[in-house]
């Protein structure tokens, strides 16, 4: 079976419809969370998703928020309630319904598969492994997470990691944000009972997103356009 993984679309539909386009032979896509948040465009995002039967999806912090008007996240930079307002004011009931996923899919095809955000127990805080991707690190954090392969999202950057378990880590990094204009993904073939993953990477058009946040007056949008996508105003 073809496998994508995608994670962090964050409201860029520029993004998601290019990584669909180019993974149109896969069976299966599991979404790692945070469809919404941060991005322009939340319902166009979701309906690209909702129209794709291929599609299996977890909750993220972005979507919880969205989703229960909370401020639930990694950091108190920003806070958080009225962008995510702004997010549910852009979504029908149907589009809300649509976030309110799961913490956590498994997969068991060969080998037990995990596809979370960040951890079954917590789609949205502090990770110690953005700073220190170390073996150690990750099985100590995963300690109480079963499964040969654990798939997970929320920091937006590609990690490839062989724990000292034997087990192995993977982020496919964002599609939609922080990514320098390459939306990044994973596909994963796991025929014969065994994982060959590969990542790969699909340009969009950075501009429209920051153009965009603009035109339609997205909370922090300053902030979000230079912390997520490297312009300054």
């Amino acid at each position: 079976m073809r496998i994508a993984v995608l994670s962090d679309i964050h409201s860029n539909p520029w993004a998601l419809e290019n990584v669909l386009e180019a993974i149109d032979d896969v069976n299966r896509i599991y979404v790692l969370g945070d469809i919404v948040g941060i991005g322009p465009r939340p319902s166009e995002a979701i309906d690209l998703l909702r129209r794709d039967s291929r599609v299996h999806r977890v909750m993220g912090n972005h979507d919880h928020n969205t989703l229960h008007g909370t401020e639930f996240g990694p950091t108190d930079i920003v806070p958080r309630r009225p962008h995510h307002d702004w997010m549910r004011s852009k979504l029908s009931v149907d589009q809300l319904e649509y976030l309110a996923a799961p913490f956590e899919i498994t997969l068991s095809d060969g080998i037990d598969i995990r596809f979370m955000h960040r951890h079954p127990l917590d789609c949205g805080s502090k990770v110690p492994y953005f700073d220190r991707p170390h073996p150690d690190v990750l099985d100590d954090f995963y300690s109480d997470v079963p499964g040969d392969l654990l798939f997970f999202g929320h920091t937006h950057f590609p990690l490839d990691v062989q724990g000292l378990t034997g087990r192995r880590y993977v982020n496919p990094g964002a599609v939609g944000a922080q990514n320098g204009g390459k939306a990044s993904y994973v596909l994963m073939d796991t025929s014969r009972g065994s994982s060959s993953i590969e990542r790969k990477e699909v340009p969009y058009d950075v501009e429209a997103v920051v153009e965009d946040l603009e035109k339609e007056e997205v909370p922090y949008r300053h902030f979000i356009i230079r912390q997520f996508f490297g312009r300054r105003l």
